[in-house]
């Protein structure tokens, strides 16, 4: 599935660096967080001694996670010495990993055995397919779906595939669930609001942009062209009969959701959607817009 790059909501540190360790944590988060277990401590013993910091390390954030972290270098110092006190190991400045990919592997299944973790696959994927409906249905948008989704895997002791993984899955569930929605706003818009719509949309002779590019602008500064320009902006809003809407029924947090999305959008793309998206994403937009 290709995903349009205006649909995307995760930040590139979310997508290429799903672990953020913490740096800056109490004495009580540590504990929380890296204690080792008498099972944990029994597991690990079975390694030799140089390995022993690494799959403590791994075994601590797949639990907490769900994931293996990549940079092991990444580790706070603090974390690193609070783990060698608890595996009577001499102090460390470094993480010693394994040299070998065959090595790493045949770790993190063991990890992976001993914890209970199994991996994400196709039937996990659907499960989670279903989950996420269900979380669409109830209002939940990509971002608190995203968050959502790695509880639930980590909840159900699946390791966590990449975030892009994820966010195109979220973004195709949203796209089925939100059509039903646009469907429903679609249908209580009046042919003049449709039609007012259609003119925000198209740019007139003379002009260099359409309206919808105007009313997306950022608030003028006190300047006698921008003040004209604010006023353009006033005049367009007043002539769009919003008014006559005001028994649409949009949740809060969705009509932000589509305001962004909108304002995302070029005048050129909107156009190309489906009737009932266009006319919802443009709807919310200017209702928020108005505010």
């Amino acid at each position: 599935m290709t995903v349009p790059a205006n649909e995307r909501f995760l930040t590139q540190r979310q997508r290429y660096q799903p672990v953020t360790l913490p740096q800056d944590f109490s004495d009580e988060e540590m504990a929380r967080d890296w204690t080792l277990t008498t099972s944990d401590q029994q597991e690990i013993g079975r390694y030799r001694a140089r390995s022993r910091l690494f799959i403590a390390i791994q075994i601590c954030a797949v639990r907490l996670y769900g994931r293996f972290i990549q940079d092991i270098g990444s580790v706070s110092p603090r974390i690193v010495s609070y783990l060698n006190n608890q595996l009577a190991l001499p102090p460390s400045l470094s993480v010693v990993s394994p040299e070998r990919e065959a090595t790493l592997a045949e770790q993190r299944k063991n990890i992976l055995t001993y914890l209970g973790f199994i991996r994400y696959d196709e039937n996990i994927q659907s499960d989670l397919k279903i989950w996420l409906v269900k979380q669409a249905e109830k209002g939940f948008l990509p971002d608190d779906l995203f968050l959502r989704a790695g509880q639930y895997l980590l909840s159900t002791r699946v390791i966590l595939p990449g975030p892009t993984v994820i966010e195109r899955l979220i973004i195709s569930i949203c796209a089925q669930v939100h059509e039903r929605m646009f469907e429903t706003l679609h249908n209580q818009l009046s042919t003049g609001i449709k039609q007012a719509i259609d003119d925000l949309l198209v740019t007139l002779p003379g002009d260099q942009r359409s309206l919808f590019y105007l009313l997306k602008e950022s608030p003028p500064s006190a300047t006698v062209t921008s003040i004209k320009r604010y006023m353009k902006r006033y005049y367009v809003l007043d002539n769009c009969e919003l008014d006559t809407i005001s028994s649409v029924v949009v949740e809060p947090a969705f009509m932000n959701y589509l305001y962004k999305l909108a304002c995302r959008y070029s005048a050129r793309d909107i156009k190309r959607f489906k009737a009932p998206k266009r006319y919802s994403l443009m709807l919310c937009f200017l209702l928020e817009t108005r505010k």
